[in-house]
């Protein structure tokens, strides 16, 4: 019920911008001191701002800002990404930065007959002149900040398609798992996870230690993580530790 609540107050406060505490206490039918704790619980996922009396949504990064950011460790990554498929795979690509240097590398690459799954509208275009890819996108509601189509209709689709691998992004790596700022691109990513052969999580080194709101996937979940090398040692060593490949580049 807490995490359906924490969904639904999410939502809301995007929609609506900011709100008092009193207003969700009432829209909620749960005390202040309840819906005080639920919000210490979304301002942790770095998109909403407490202040006295209630909380706003501050939005996510838009995709040219985060493009900015640690892009020669995502070229990396990527390149490294790349040598994991074959010609005949059939692949999930979700969104983020990441995924889409990835498929900018597999659109020059000299792979044959590569299916690509994404609900990312930026990997698709990237993807969109590529005579060696067969692409297919995910519906749901889109989304103008992570530039992708999210929520049940996504989901749905998804949950029909069983592809040889998935490649899927993060925002944040702690000692128990993986995470994302948005409820349905949570459900996004671990749907990809589950309905795939071999799942491998692209990291740069700058997400470990970070949590976003949203988990989808326990440290050990994926097959292998990839990320560059500025991890430190200590997450090395809790990833040998946990029996997950992790791949450093």
């Amino acid at each position: 019920m807490s995490s359906e609540r924490l969904k639904k107050l999410s939502e809301l406060i995007m929609k609506k911008g900011s709100l008092s505490v009193q207003d969700l206490a009432d829209e909620f039918q749960v005390s202040d001191m309840t819906i005080r704790r639920d919000l210490k619980k979304l301002e942790q996922s770095g998109l909403f701002q407490r202040y006295h009396g209630g909380i706003r949504y501050v939005r996510e990064e838009l995709p040219v800002q985060r493009e900015a950011q640690s892009m020669d460790e995502k070229r990396r990554i990527a390149a490294h990404c790349l040598t994991f498929i074959s010609s005949n795979d059939s692949i999930f690509l979700d969104s983020g930065t990441t995924a889409h240097c990835l498929a900018v590398a597999l659109a020059e690459s000299s792979l044959e007959n590569v299916t690509v799954v994404t609900n990312s509208l930026t990997t698709a275009y990237a993807l969109r002149y590529a005579r060696n890819v067969s692409l297919y996108m995910a519906g749901g509601e889109f989304r103008i900040n992570s530039q992708a189509f999210l929520g049940t209709k996504s989901r749905m689709f998804l949950e029909g398609i069983y592809v040889n691998k998935a490649f899927v992004g993060t925002t944040g790596v702690i000692e128990s798992g993986f995470s994302t700022f948005n409820f349905s691109d949570a459900e996004t990513k671990q749907q990809m996870i589950e309905s795939s052969e071999l799942s491998v999580i692209m990291a740069d080194s700058s997400k470990f230690g970070k949590r976003s709101m949203n988990l989808f996937a326990s440290i050990n979940s994926p097959d292998i993580v990839v990320t560059d090398d500025g991890v430190s040692d200590y997450w090395v060593s809790l990833f040998t530790e946990k029996g997950v490949d992790l791949r450093i580049v």
